[in-house]
């Protein structure tokens, strides 16, 4: 079994008081559109909300030059419809809807849309890391997989009847399992810049709870063609920040003795597509997603740490990143879909 596929075995086997997500985001960067889709259960925590256990099929498209930039829909089904496959190879299904790991298919119709795929995946050989070590061995109310990053999809979607062919797509596949939702997450996610289609950014910043003084995580990994910036290791993190510079903008930064790097992202905040997520114990968090984000990268370098640093390298994403504003209360103008609604 390839480390990606063991990263996506289910964790969920019926108890109360869990969540569970896998989901994908598929570029298709040179027309500045891209798909979030999304596979879930929720178990209610027992004594704490009303409510049975559910699955549920999300989607959303973006496209940055339609009339309508983001459009998200979601199913929303019965707990006796997921069905986890079996231990020997990661395939679920919700149900007409199914995720493995080299390959998906779904169909989402609510609100006046519809949304559907059947892709192929290229599966990555092993699971990427992208936090500190120390996080992957620690009893953590929120887990993360990063079963497949900086993958390609091929096949097709649908929006609205609109059928788009994909060949080669960036994809990029996480898996989410927990029994408490953070309160605060910003994820950036640049599979590719317009200077150079081999360089890739990710980079997160989370706050479990958001209480005065609480530290934020902030990991940042940067990969051109010929090398990588690793910023997610514990003693790297002290030189790690993120500050919100708007309502959807951000901007990562990481120092280190010889390397310095500054991202900021933003995207048009019609391009936000808002839903709200609960948590097992009752309380809601708002998540907005744009897949058609724009960033702009400035890397600088010196010989040593006494020495001058060197003119920066200066990279660039049209609309082509996905940016993730996720926290208790909502963006000013977005609109969500509620947590017990399917369409707008």
């Amino acid at each position: 079994m390839r480390s990606s596929d063991a990263a996506n075995r289910p964790r969920w086997s019926g108890q109360a008081g869990f969540f569970e997500i896998w989901f994908l985001v598929v570029f298709e960067a040179a027309a500045r559109r891209a798909w979030w889709l999304r596979y879930t259960t929720f178990a209610p925590a027992a004594g704490l909300q009303p409510g049975t256990p559910r699955a549920t099929l999300w989607a959303a498209a973006f496209d940055a030059r339609a009339r309508e930039p983001a459009i998200a829909v979601k199913h929303i089904l019965g707990a006796e419809d997921y069905h986890a496959g079996s231990p020997e190879r990661f395939a679920i299904r919700l149900g007409a809807a199914e995720l493995r790991n080299d390959a998906c298919r779904g169909e989402v119709e609510s609100g006046g849309h519809r949304i559907a795929w059947a892709l192929r995946l290229a599966p990555a050989a092993r699971e990427a890391r992208r936090a500190p070590w120390l996080l992957h061995h620690l009893p953590l109310p929120t887990r993360v997989a990063h079963a497949n990053s900086e993958i390609a999809c091929s096949g097709w979607v649908s929006v609205d009847g609109v059928r788009r062919e994909l060949d080669g797509a960036p994809t990029v596949q996480k898996h989410i399992w927990g029994t408490r939702r953070v309160e605060e997450l910003y994820w950036l996610y640049c599979p590719r810049f317009d200077e150079e289609v081999a360089a890739c950014l990710e980079a997160t910043a989370v706050r479990l709870r958001r209480r005065p003084g609480a530290p934020r995580l902030v990991p940042i990994w940067f990969r051109t063609a010929h090398s990588v910036l690793d910023r997610r290791g514990l003693a790297a993190l002290a030189g790690n920040r993120v500050e919100v510079r708007g309502p959807a903008r951000l901007e990562f930064r990481s120092t280190s003795a010889t390397r310095a790097l500054r991202a900021v992202a933003w995207c048009d905040p019609r391009t936000l597509a808002g839903y709200v997520y609960r948590d097992p114990a009752g309380w809601d968090v708002h998540v907005a997603q744009s897949d058609v984000a724009s960033v702009t990268l400035e890397l600088r370098r010196r010989a040593h740490p006494l020495a001058p640093w060197r003119p920066p390298r200066r990279l660039t994403c049209t609309e082509g990143a996905a940016l993730e504003l996720h926290a208790p209360e909502p963006l000013p103008g977005v609109h969500y879909l509620g947590w017990d609604a399917t369409g707008a």
